[in-house]
């Protein structure tokens, strides 16, 4: 009998249907049984606290909150940040500046908020993954006129390009490794996403299982793609979607169904709630 004690879940591609807005009721009802039977319930997901509001509304049963691909972990009931992993503010400067010249859509995730410049709203605004995130993304963030200057004395989390064009990815890998070492990864499509070294949804839930005296095989996790490798490696019940990349499902122990299908769910029901 497995002894499961946390529930991590990626949202865009896991937990949430195609409008990356709505969890399926399946997935809701999982959950909050899980919950009721002992089980910590963790979003671990690239998105800023901000812009989770309505995710964590909806299931109801959210303990942690693992943000900005693990560069922040927050104990939502207490408002408590556990863990943090700030980028360097002179990288995170001169990165802003060339995404500002470069014409790039951009948002910047910082001590759980979410920051668009002013001027590139509507840019920025149109680029999300769809019409119900777009409207998130409107009524959850700031935009300030001057972004570098709004973030000054903040631990800035990630910084989140919607699109790079192809054409120009490795000239834009060259700019931010000139910067000092940071992390880069991509959850979808042309995306690219920046954190300081080391941090990755992996080392954030290890920190947070540190905490929490839980091994490995008491962490049931759930991804999809290129940002939820770490974490798929490490916890012990780990499952890559039915829609996942390749990189994902090698890196899981299993696969369930789709994130259309409910397959968190699916995989809640049979390996804890049915044992």
């Amino acid at each position: 009998m497995s002894d499961i004690r946390l529930i991590c879940l990626d949202m865009d591609g896991t937990l949430l249907d195609d409008d990356h807005a709505t969890v399926p009721p399946r997935n809701v009802a999982a959950l909050r049984a899980a919950s009721e039977r002992g089980a910590a319930v963790a979003i671990a997901s690239g998105r800023a606290w901000a812009l989770l509001q309505g995710v964590h509304a909806q299931i109801g049963v959210t303990r942690y909150a693992v943000l900005s691909n693990g560069a922040a972990v927050l104990d939502i009931p207490s408002g408590e940040w556990l863990y943090r992993r700030p980028m360097d503010p002179s990288a995170r400067r001169t990165i802003l500046t060339l995404l500002l010249d470069w014409g790039l859509p951009f948002e910047v995730y910082c001590e759980g908020e979410n920051y668009i410049q002013h001027d590139r709203t509507e840019q920025v605004v149109s680029s999300a993954l769809s019409p119900e995130f777009s409207q998130v993304l409107r009524t959850c963030s700031h935009f300030p006129e001057d972004l570098n200057a709004a973030l000054e004395g903040k631990d800035v989390e990630k910084i989140h390009i919607f699109h790079v064009p192809p054409e120009r990815r490795q000239e834009l890998l060259d700019a931010v490794a000139a910067c000092g070492p940071l992390a880069v990864t991509t959850s979808f499509g042309e995306n690219m996403e920046l954190t300081a070294t080391g941090v990755n949804k992996g080392s954030a839930v290890q920190a947070l299982c540190a905490r929490l005296g839980l091994a490995p095989e008491q962490v049931m996790a759930f991804g999809d793609a290129g940002n939820d490798l770490e974490l798929l490696r490490w916890a012990g019940w780990s499952f890559a979607m039915g829609n996942a990349s390749d990189e994902a499902k090698a890196a899981a122990r299993y696969v369930t169904g789709s994130n259309t299908e409910a397959g968190v769910a699916m995989a809640v029901e049979r390996y804890f709630l049915d044992t």
